[in-house]
């Protein structure tokens, strides 16, 4: 089992895995970040690594479309590459208005995980997007706390089921946020988490120097993964297991 997140993908017309036009097929090229034909780089790594039989866990930011019907050439880029692929929301994920739409639009062996969960490989695979953490910086009581609260209510919501439908299984949770920052050392995430004993917690949404302060590894009673495409220099990494 893999994970990549961030793929931040934003092909403007159908497109193979090779011979991208750069200048023609990209919307948002991401060279202003360093990440020159990104793409490229994602589908060489990706090849090399990951087996038809394998399972990604891709934690939010696929695709930079606004609308489903733009998400859908991201959606089908990816589809082409190996493996079963499950998704999770982030917060440029600006398209996934509705779970139920999104799910009708993702080719097969696609699936959108949203407050609810999965199996793959003889583990749960539960996932939401997270928020931004109470006492972070820019962090806004007024508008932050109702988002955050229903997040944790979702996460909730989501290994509540898993655990009640597969008490045997071991737990892997995709967030989009961090559930801890070197500035929150706890959260309420990392609290449902252990509650119900989650084994190992994926997040993304880290770029660049934000890298240096990320909580990796044993933490908190369970595995903090950040999986970053840039973070992971675009490869897909094994799944703490």
């Amino acid at each position: 089992m893999f994970a990549i997140s961030d793929l931040h993908l934003s092909f403007n017309k159908p497109v193979g895995l090779t011979n991208i036009d750069h200048e023609k097929d990209i919307e948002k090229p991401m060279d202003v970040f360093g990440w020159d034909h990104h793409y490229d780089r994602v589908r060489d790594a990706w090849l090399e690594v990951v087996a038809e039989g394998d399972t990604v866990l891709i934690p939010g930011d696929i695709s930079w479309a606004l609308r489903l019907e733009q998400a859908r050439y991201d959606f089908d880029w990816i589809n082409a590459l190996p493996g079963r692929k499950i998704l999770s929301p982030g917060n440029h994920c600006y398209y996934a208005q509705s779970k139920k739409k999104v799910r009708q639009t993702l080719p097969e062996q696609m699936e959108w995980i949203d407050a609810d969960y999965t199996l793959a490989e003889g583990y749960i695979i539960a996932g939401t997007r997270g928020w931004n953490l109470p006492g972070e910086p820019g962090w806004d009581e007024s508008s932050d706390r109702r988002i955050y609260d229903r997040q944790i209510g979702r996460l909730e919501m989501a290994l509540s089921a898993a655990v009640k439908d597969h008490p045997e299984k071991e737990r892997i949770v995709m967030l989009h946020y961090p559930p801890v920052t070197p500035k929150i050392p706890d959260s309420d995430f990392m609290r449902v988490m252990r509650d119900y004993q989650v084994k190992t917690c994926l997040y993304g949404h880290l770029h660049g120097r934000s890298h240096r302060d990320a909580l990796v590894g044993e933490y908190g009673g369970l595995h903090l993964q950040l999986v970053s495409c840039d973070y992971l220099d675009f490869k897909p990494v094994p799944v703490h297991l």
